[in-house]
């Protein structure tokens, strides 16, 4: 590395900064020298930097060198506080008035799809439009690390409806809702699927991509697999402004699915009417709640998408897969999603 860049400016951030991205303007290189020097930013600067991450100026290694670095020491709230902000004002099409009608909750999967199970999101969404909600679903390409059927490939395989602009809300509700892909909503996020494939670990991006609020939902729905994130995401929902907030906590990998053989934790948080939170996380144990003797956990390897798609319309036409560990699934994850949202519609009536 020494032979690349002159002597002396592995001790100096500013320098190191300048060296990997001559490129970018200079503000961003004071505040990739500030990364280097493990400072955190305040919301305001943070924002800032997201203007320039989802533009499309120059200055990818800068893009890549901020990214890494937040990834490494984890963001604080106020920096994905203000990385929401610019992400937000990328939204491109969608800022029309939402039509009125029944209550909308936004459904957010990890883009980077599941590899040892089948997807039940579209299945949960119809359910959740049943107790009398409209259902929007966030999609997008896969950007990795790991590479999965994702909500995109079972959207489009089920011919899914995609929501182009606000206005389409006030039609007839689709069976599985409506979905959002991400390359009609911003083009700055979706740009950003070419970095992160080079980037490989997943950045903030992976996180904030979910909670972008195009259709102006009042709850959210997501999933955190690992313990640290799911605080973290209750954090960034509460901060880009839904009223009710759902966080799937030891689900499935790469879903919110639930598990069969162990309990799973819900974190939710409403907002009263004094415009603070109130969190409660609740347990939904499979086997107790559902009364089922099930003895074994289905993992598949490299799931079909076919099959995926095809289990979702025997299960919409008939009740029933004919595939009993997905029928069970189904059942459990609605189940459990509908407590969390009877916790949270409580509180509103309280």
């Amino acid at each position: 590395m020494e032979e690349i860049f002159e002597a002396g400016v592995f001790k100096d951030s500013q320098k190191l900064a300048e060296a990997v991205a001559p490129d970018a303007p200079r503000f961003v290189q004071e505040i990739c020298a500030r990364l280097l020097r493990q400072e955190t930013l305040d919301q305001k600067t943070s924002r800032q930097l997201g203007n320039f991450l989802f533009s499309d100026s120059a200055g990818d290694a800068a893009r890549g060198m901020a990214a890494s670095i937040l990834r490494v020491r984890y963001e604080t709230a106020q920096e994905y506080a203000g990385l929401l902000e610019s992400l937000q004002e990328t939204i491109e099409g969608f800022f029309c008035e939402v039509p009125e009608g029944d209550p909308i909750v936004q459904i957010a999967e990890p883009f980077d799809g599941v590899d040892q199970s089948y997807m039940v999101t579209p299945l949960l969404a119809r359910h959740v439009q049943i107790l009398g909600y409209r259902v929007v679903s966030l999609v997008g390409r896969n950007s990795g690390p790991k590479f999965g059927n994702n909500l995109l490939d079972v959207a489009e395989g089920l011919q899914a409806q995609f929501l182009k602009r606000n206005v389409d809300l006030k039609c007839p509700k689709p069976d599985y809702g409506w979905y959002i892909h991400q390359k009609n909503l911003s083009r700055g996020m979706d740009r950003w699927v070419e970095l992160r494939l080079q980037i490989i670990k997943r950045p903030f991006l992976a996180t904030l991509e979910r909670f972008v609020n195009p259709v102006r939902a009042q709850m959210i729905i997501a999933s955190a697999f690992h313990p640290p994130y799911a605080e973290k995401m209750v954090t960034v929902g509460e901060g880009a402004g839904y009223s009710g907030i759902i966080i799937v906590r030891n689900g499935l990998e790469g879903t919110l699915a639930f598990p069969l053989l162990r309990s799973v934790k819900i974190l939710c948080s409403v907002r009263g009417r004094d415009g603070s939170y109130r969190r409660q996380e609740l347990e939904w144990n499979p086997r107790q709640s559902l009364g089922a003797r099930i003895e074994m956990e289905e993992k598949l390897t490299a799931p079909a998408l076919e099959k995926n798609v095809q289990l979702i319309k025997e299960y919409t036409a008939h009740g029933r897969s004919g595939h009993e560990p997905f029928d069970w699934r189904i059942k459990a994850t609605c189940e459990g999603i509908q407590q969390a949202m009877g916790w949270i519609n409580e509180q509103h009536v309280s």
